[in-house]
């Protein structure tokens, strides 16, 4: 399922592009990217989707439960 990306999340994918392509260096056609440099490219923007997606459906002062530990109370009937 994709999410929409709000303009907050795209500016926030394109500062992680440019963070990337300013530390390979600008003048660098991204076609001549070396694997190693196309994966950090994608995987920056990847994470800057994610925590939009993150912050998107879990606002501030929301909090998810634990996640489970194996010392769960076998009592609860749910």
């Amino acid at each position: 399922m994709t999410h929409p990306l709000t303009q907050d999340a795209q500016r926030s994918c394109l500062r992680a592009l440019a963070s990337v392509a300013d530390r390979i260096g600008f003048d660098t056609p991204l076609g001549h990217y070396n694997q190693a440099q196309a994966t950090e490219v994608i995987e920056a923007i990847t994470q800057a989707y994610e925590a939009s997606v993150r912050g998107q459906s879990n606002p501030v002062g929301y909090r998810l439960a634990p996640p489970f530990d194996g010392f769960e109370n076998d009592t609860i009937p749910f």
